[in-house]
């Protein structure tokens, strides 16, 4: 095949080429996104535990409240 002006043969394809000219991630851009992603899941690890903690309180509370109510109740009835 005929060789073009830039040494390439005629009936080469240039896909090649132009898939290098896309924008693609780089090795440092990759680690920088892969950081980004594991801090947004530890914060969304840390608000489900605060929650569930926030939860466990308002559960042992209203055990609390029970065991007071239902301790009384027990108590006049005794009498």
């Amino acid at each position: 095949m005929a060789k073009s002006k830039r040494g390439r043969e005629a009936g080469a394809s240039s896909n090649t080429i132009k898939s290098k000219s896309k924008s693609t991630f780089s090795s440092e851009d990759l680690a920088i996104i892969a950081g980004v992603v594991v801090v947004i899941g530890d914060l969304l690890a840390l608000w489900a535990l605060l929650l569930a903690k926030k939860e466990d309180d308002n559960q042992a509370e209203e055990e609390g409240l029970l065991a007071l109510i239902s301790g009384k109740r027990s108590r006049r009835k005794k009498r």
